[in-house]
């Protein structure tokens, strides 16, 4: 079954620069504090995409059928292409819960072996339910926890419902790379780390060193022209697949470790509800998700527009909102319109309340 994601709608290099980041940057107080983080049982991976592919090619049975949310980036889906699975779309309801009678109907049509299941933004989980739908028809569930690091930390402690469970560290935590797996079964699994070099040449880069060296050096030589590069491009967008047996860095791993991460949890749900709060009332959209269970920790705030055409207008304004504007072809209309009008809106910990009313001024400034 041959998959087709949609074009981008949008080219970030046509907007301002960013005045509210998506994601925290680095900064040395990160390491400062030791976080009462246990990594036994965690495998880390060079980033989100490779522990999918690792989650898959641990749980890949002979033939590989498995049910995937319509509503999606590629890099959740393109580590199960490469793997040669046949990729099943369920549709999802407009709060993003799965259609569950179309997942029964799919499951009567198809041999499914496994079902993805995604924790949008971290704030937004259906594992229990979904799980609940198809206990009985032996799937096996990969839990893509790619927005919610703190839920996966929870599951390593004591695994539910999924037989493999991933995240992305750097969507949470001030990182370049870094991705864990955890399976239900406890097993971790050492993968090749980088070198010596390669590790320092990543932490100047971390700590800005290296975009320094940069700016003098373009200061005092002629800027080159770039020879035509003739590395084979890869087929795929996102999911890298030379890395797939690479583990992050060192430093991302202590990062994890290191970080004052009741803080974290703590900041984040805080600006999640300030800014929901403030934002009950624009004339733009609403919120998706008004109220955060207390398990919840946010990557982002999911904001649904009325209008699709004011994305642009707010992106200019230097607010990185983000869309998933590349989910594949699928008959589910919830997913081709979430596409351009749902906004993933910053509330990352390092937002002060004065950068969040900025942003909220922003928002409801007519446009």
């Amino acid at each position: 079954m041959s998959i087709e994601f949609q074009p981008p709608l949008a080219d970030a290099n046509d907007f301002s620069s960013i005045r509210y980041a998506a994601t925290p940057t680095f900064k040395l107080t990160d390491l400062v504090n030791f976080g009462p983080v246990d990594v036994d049982g965690l495998t880390f991976t060079y980033s989100g995409g490779t522990a999918l592919f690792q989650a898959a090619q641990r749980l890949k049975v002979s033939n590989n059928v498995i049910l995937v949310p319509s509503y999606h980036c590629p890099a959740a889906i393109e580590p199960f292409i490469y793997l040669d699975f046949e990729c099943v779309f369920y549709r999802v309801q407009p709060d993003l819960s799965p259609d569950y009678q179309h997942i029964t109907q799919l499951i009567s049509q198809h041999n499914v072996t496994h079902c993805l299941i995604i924790n949008y933004f971290g704030v937004i989980s259906n594992i229990e339910v979904l799980a609940g739908v198809i206990a009985n028809h032996n799937i096996d569930i990969i839990h893509d926890c790619a927005h919610a690091l703190f839920g996966l930390l929870n599951y390593a402690k004591q695994p539910k419902y999924a037989q493999a469970t991933i995240c992305s560290i750097n969507k949470i935590l001030p990182s370049i790379d870094g991705g864990i797996v955890v399976f239900e079964q406890t097993t971790t699994k050492q993968l090749a780390s980088v070198s010596t070099m390669t590790e320092f040449k990543a932490l100047l880069y971390l700590l800005g060193i290296t975009g320094v060296i940069n700016k003098i050096r373009f200061m005092f030589t002629k800027p080159e022209i770039a020879e035509p590069s003739h590395q084979q491009q890869s087929d795929f967008r996102y999911f890298d697949s030379t890395k797939r047996e690479q583990r992050c860095f060192s430093h991302t791993i202590s990062l994890l470790r290191h970080s004052d991460l009741d803080t974290i949890v703590k900041q984040r749900r805080e600006n999640y509800q300030y800014l929901c709060a403030a934002l009950s009332d624009t004339a733009i959209g609403k919120p998706l998700v008004y109220q955060l269970t207390n398990d919840c920790v946010p990557y982002v705030l999911p904001f649904l527009l009325d209008d699709a055409n004011d994305f642009n207008k707010l992106r200019k304004r230097g607010i990185q909102c983000l869309r998933w504007e590349e989910v594949a072809y699928s008959d589910c209309s919830v997913s081709q319109d979430y596409r351009s009008r749902l906004l993933q809106l910053p509330c990352h910990h390092q937002l002060t309340k004065q950068q969040l009313d900025q942003m909220i001024a922003k928002i409801k400034e007519p446009l």
